[in-house]
């Protein structure tokens, strides 16, 4: 056995499935061996970005570590970005890079592939020597299971992959779930006292506690202390249509939540980090006392002062929590009972209706509007896809309008506060459940910027994608800032091709919206749609008639 073929065997014995990549060189032979030897799946992308953004999104989506893998030097540096947007979402992704040949010490495509990583954020785990490599592999994919980001392995140099492996492969002894069981303490102590003497309190959810799957656990708390319920983005829809769920918490909230946030006097977060987008730079805070719940040690106390912190699993400190308010016989708050709370709850309630037969004529006031857009297709799909969105004017109707049935199946790729990355952490997810459909709301700049490059990628491996590309010409973001200070927009305003010609001619299939008359259109074309072939909704605006989601406001 040739040692790339111990590699790709051993990542077989990871039950590693499906590996996302680009080949050069440094890393073809193992990818031919992962196929060929190992009956893996291989996804090849057009960028080595969109290979690491794509494990990226098959990690989110499936729960396990993502796989990719690149050549090595200008092949690595490419990946930086959606290394960075890993490490900010905490996502566990093994990124096997190639080493240029050892016997060419001037190789031009040779760099530290350790600096780069470090710089990134992420961890990095070189092969030691080449009969290392595979067990080095395997404590990559420990660590990156284990720290929840990505890990770089550095293989050996290519010409040395060539040679006979003649040892035995590693054994593999994998956990699988970190779980930290919560005990009795002065800070769950604090944490419960100050819970029992809350008068109006809210309950904050995150995204550590949708991993730590204490979904029910903070429930039933909430419905022991009669609280209103709020998710961090990143838990987006995990209460949703829950009569306690008063959906996301933030800068992205609806607006008739400020008012029950406002008057609220107790916050008790689980698995939130309470970032400056969560807190709104701390001012949702003010004058509350505030408890954090966390399994990571790293997010409590970052970026808010707290009156109790507690490091635990979210399930069983939920239970625990329950358990000591009932010994003590502590009445419900009654909080979520107050018709402030109920309103604020009716508020964010669906209210579409479906398409009907006036909407197929043009009206006197025939504009096409984004939550009326996005609310259509959510129907047409019947609220059964994986979500993909990115970042842009568009994010917050996005985030409002579209719901999944599960957080796992949301894939938000911000992050970093890059575009671009929409439509590759999108395939990643495809991947990893294909039996849905999958939504990608992204930006005319976002397409251009990154996404255009793997649209063929999607369309090669006959993926269910239907693209939301809101288009109003230009990079809106900026446009709006232009024009907020009295400066002239113009470098912010782009004549693209015709998108709908362009994913035609990459081998997809296109619609145009450019009036709410479109909308039957736009609907017959998702409900008759090949679902091997991606489809790409190409909504048409002027860089004016779109403003900034208006969410949260506190005077």
């Amino acid at each position: 056995m040739k040692y790339y073929e111990a590699i790709a065997q051993t990542l077989k014995n990871l039950q590693i499935k499906t590996i996302f990549g680009l080949v050069g060189d440094a890393n073809l032979f193992v990818v031919n061996a992962f196929i060929k030897d190992c009956n893996g799946d291989y996804v090849g992308a057009a960028n080595e970005a969109g290979a690491a953004l794509m494990a990226l999104g098959y990690a989110s989506v499936s729960g396990q570590v993502g796989i990719a893998t690149v050549t090595c030097g200008p092949g690595f540096t490419n990946t930086i970005t959606p290394l960075i947007e890993g490490v900010k979402s905490h996502i566990p992704m093994v990124l096997i890079a190639g080493r240029a040949p050892a016997r060419d010490k001037y190789s031009p495509q040779k760099i530290c592939h350790r600096d780069f990583a470090l710089a990134a954020g992420a961890g990095y785990e070189k092969a030691e020597s080449i009969t290392s490599a595979c067990s080095d592999l395997v404590t990559a994919y420990r660590r990156a299971e284990a720290e929840q980001r990505p890990i770089v392995f550095d293989m050996p140099p290519y010409d040395l992959l060539h040679g006979e492996a003649d040892h035995e492969l590693p054994k593999i002894s994998l956990t699988t779930k970190r779980f930290c069981e919560i005990s009795d303490s002065p800070d769950l102590d604090i944490a419960i006292g100050i819970i029992a003497m809350a008068k109006r309190p809210l309950i904050i959810t995150g995204h550590g506690a949708v991993k730590d799957g204490a979904r029910e656990e903070i429930l039933n708390l909430a419905r022991r202390i009669d609280a209103p319920i709020m998710t961090t983005l990143r838990a987006k829809d995990l209460y949703y249509e829950d009569p306690l769920n008063l959906d996301i918490f933030g800068y992205s909230a609806h607006p008739s939540t400020t008012e029950v946030v406002m008057a609220c006097d107790c916050i008790i977060s689980f698995g939130a980090s309470l970032n400056f987008i969560t807190t709104m730079r701390g001012d949702l805070f003010q004058g509350k006392r505030t408890i954090s719940i966390n399994n990571e040690l790293d997010d409590l106390g970052k970026h808010i002062p707290l009156d109790a912190q507690v490091l635990a699993d979210c399930k069983s400190a939920a239970r625990k929590i329950v358990h000591w308010l009932d010994e003590a016989e502590i009445a419900p708050s009654l909080f979520a009972s107050e018709e402030l709370v109920r309103n604020a709850a009716n508020a964010i309630r669906p209210n579409f209706s479906p398409l009907d037969a006036n909407w197929m004529k043009p009206t006197a006031e025939d504009r096409l509007e984004l939550p009326e857009v996005y609310q259509e297709i959510s129907h047409a799909l019947k609220n059964e896809y994986i979500l993909a969105t990115g970042l842009g004017r568009h994010a917050g109707y996005t985030w409002h309008a579209f719901h999944v049935s599960e957080p796992r199946l949301f894939v938000p790729g911000h992050s970093f506060g890059a575009i671009g990355l929409t439509l590759s952490l999108a395939i990643g997810a495809a991947k990893a459940e294909p039996k849905l459909a999958t939504v990608v709301t992204t930006g005319d700049g976002a397409f251009m910027l990154g996404d255009m490059s793997e649209f063929n990628t999607a369309v090669r491996y006959g993926l269910n994608l239907i693209v939301v590309l809101c288009n109003d010409g230009s990079y809106g973001a900026e446009y709006e800032q232009f024009a907020l200070h009295n400066m002239e927009p113009s470098v912010t305003i782009f004549e693209w091709p015709d998108f709908a010609s362009v994913a035609k001619s990459l081998g997809g299939a296109s619609v145009t919206l450019r009036s709410r008359s479109d909308l039957a259109i736009m609907r017959s074309a998702i409900e008759n749609r090949n679902k091997r072939t991606p489809l790409l909704i190409d909504i048409r605006k002027e860089p004016d008639s779109i403003s900034r989601f208006q969410g949260s406001k506190i005077s």
